[in-house]
């Protein structure tokens, strides 16, 4: 496979992304989307590190609160969280309420309340239209300055299967919505016990029924440490059989690419140290080279690489030095490659415009609209002003 790495992200690439997003800022997209399974009630907390009168300090890194918690082996301890807010989480809700906001109308096929949607999820974008099948997780998301670490309470997923969400929300709605959605973003395969049932449902009941070749299907695994290496596999091959009915992306973040290279490898992802971690690219090209799909889509945290066919494309992004909130990031960066890929745009601009929606995400605290996005992406554009003028190899060109 012929490799292309392009690790810049030039200056009139973003422009033309925000002279995109500025002419076709007052036009709806006509193609639709359908999401599907999950839906979780998220609680964004801070674990409290010392509190002396007033003054209030937290755990900064994982690494931190790790060793704090190994410190009371032992001995027992205690460690208090501060709820910063609780707002609708799950892959597949803040997908679609992202791409809502942009302007793409979407059918939400989840766990957002039942019999009753839950007012955590009635705020949705009112271009989603939210079909509930069951009671939603919950997850209590805590957040540091390097990551964050997500505990969550699955139990309501253990009867979440194909048959329990055909008979819950009928075959013919499924088919109908499906039927009028141009891309499918299948997300969350790990948080739910079945997902692979519901996926495998949906692929022979309803997507090759349907005899459309053209679909964009998009799909998310999540971190899959708690998988089996032969269940990973399985996944990636029933990933693959989708590509016989339109185009498949799969995105994936750092951690899960390597992760899944080292299920594919036969090893134990815990016990890789040092040399032992591939570079996020080869394990990519790894991943990429035993799945028939057209694209994978890797977000580290501070670039997007896409593999494809004809080579791989590396672009970097725009640091956000004081995030807002962390917890859906990658949903974002989903939702503005998929709005993209809707809207015709080339791979590189779908991976811009991918990582404008979750910069603008992580910075603001919400999901953007289009006119978060040309703000941030005006911003982007003179952060690398700046830093080109510095180096003194500022591009004039528009």
């Amino acid at each position: 496979m012929p490799v292309t790495i392009k690790m810049e992200t030039k200056i009139t690439a973003v422009r033309e992304l925000q002279h995109w997003l500025r002419t076709t800022l007052d036009q709806e997209c006509r193609r639709k989307a359908f999401i599907g399974f999950d839906g979780f009630i998220d609680s964004i907390k801070v674990p409290v590190r010392q509190k002396r009168g007033a003054l209030t300090t937290y755990f900064q890194s994982i690494k931190e609160f790790a060793d704090r918690i190994a410190a009371a082996s032992g001995k027992s301890g205690q460690i208090e969280l501060e709820t910063q807010r609780t707002k609708l989480g799950g892959n597949a809700p803040i997908l679609a309420n992202t791409l809502g906001m942009m302007g793409i109308e979407s059918f939400y096929l989840g766990s957002a309340g039942s019999p009753d949607v839950h007012p955590v999820f009635a705020d949705m974008n009112n271009r989603v239209k939210v079909i509930s099948a069951l009671n939603p997780g919950f997850s209590d998301a805590l957040e540091f300055a390097d990551g964050k670490i997500i505990l969550s309470d699955l139990e309501v997923f253990n009867r979440y299967n194909w048959k329990y969400v055909r008979d819950t929300v009928g075959i013919d709605w499924i088919t109908n919505a499906v039927s009028e959605s141009d891309l499918i973003a299948f997300v969350d395969w790990v948080n739910m016990p079945h997902t692979s049932d519901i996926w495998r449902g949906m692929f022979h009941e309803v997507i090759v029924p349907a005899r459309r070749k053209n679909f964009i299907f998009l799909f998310d695994l999540c971190d899959p440490s708690k998988k089996a290496a032969a269940e990973i596999i399985d996944v990636l091959d029933l990933i693959s059989g989708f590509s016989d009915n339109g185009r498949v992306i799969l995105g994936l973040n750092e951690n899960e690419t390597i992760k899944i290279w080292a299920a594919l490898q036969g090893v134990d992802a815990s016990q890789l140290t040092g040399n032992d971690v591939p570079e996020v690219r080869e394990a990519g090209r790894a991943i990429y080279r035993r799945m028939n799909i057209e694209s994978l889509l890797i977000h580290p945290i501070d670039r997007t690489i896409v593999i494809e066919r004809d080579g791989m494309v590396e672009r970097q992004g725009r640091l956000v030095r004081k995030p807002k909130v962390l917890t859906g990031g990658g949903d974002n960066l989903n939702a503005g490659f998929c709005m993209g890929l809707l809207n015709d745009l080339r791979t590189e601009q779908c991976m811009l415009l991918g990582m404008a929606a979750s910069g603008a995400y992580i910075e603001n605290g919400a999901s953007p609209d289009r006119e978060d996005l040309i703000a941030y992406v005006g911003t982007w554009i003179k952060d690398i002003e700046a830093l080109t003028a510095t180096s003194g190899l500022l591009d004039t060109s528009s």
